[in-house]
């Protein structure tokens, strides 16, 4: 019986710290601001895109330049081995040979393409790290001025009535900031 009686004391003893965290947390004055909508639809976010558009362009112009001669390559080896068995691709070294330097190749051209996606994840998080250290500051002020307690991401808010804050961190941040330098990083090759 009397650990029925403490099994009935603990919930009794949960349910008030819960009921009594909830009417904390009611009168919390919580903002949330959506930052994937201040990345895109601010302007120095539209600017950022902007940019890495142009980058990615020229990264796919510079893939393309090295691939081309490789599909070329291909199409002739292709030709070469075509009606050819086993037999007699294993008595010409040649042709071995030309096989495997193009593979070599086609495994250069992947791993500089691999390089060229950290390249461009690179370029983004720096460019978009400028514009964090400045919504940093423009969310102090807001929850300085509204007497927040919290401010959380738009997603992450399953229920509740917070006070949306986007829109105006969106005009402040285009009132601070149009640009950030966008500039393309490179990682050292490996040779």
């Amino acid at each position: 019986m009397t650990m029925h009686k403490t099994l009935f004391r603990i919930a009794i003893g949960f349910a008030a710290a819960v009921l009594f965290s909830a009417s904390a947390w009611a009168q919390s004055t919580i903002l949330v601001v959506d930052t994937g909508r201040v990345l895109r639809d601010s302007d120095v976010g539209k600017h950022i895109a902007r940019q890495l558009e142009t980058i990615g362009k020229s990264m796919e112009a510079e893939a393309k330049a090295k691939a081309s001669p490789l599909e070329s390559k291909g199409k002739s080896l292709e030709a070469q081995l075509k009606g050819k068995t086993m037999q007699s691709l294993q008595g010409d070294t040649a042709l071995q040979q030309q096989i495997k330097t193009f593979r070599e190749d086609q495994q250069k051209v992947a791993i500089d393409l691999q390089y060229k996606q950290q390249e461009m994840k690179i370029t983004e998080a720096k460019a978009v790290q400028k514009v964090q250290e400045r919504l940093r500051t423009i969310l102090k002020a807001i929850v300085a001025e509204r007497n927040a307690d919290v401010v959380l991401e738009r997603s992450l808010v399953i229920y509740g009535d917070p006070v949306d804050v986007t829109d105006t961190v969106i005009s402040r941040l285009n009132s601070q900031m149009k640009t950030v330098p966008v500039t393309r990083e490179r990682l050292p090759r490996k040779s």
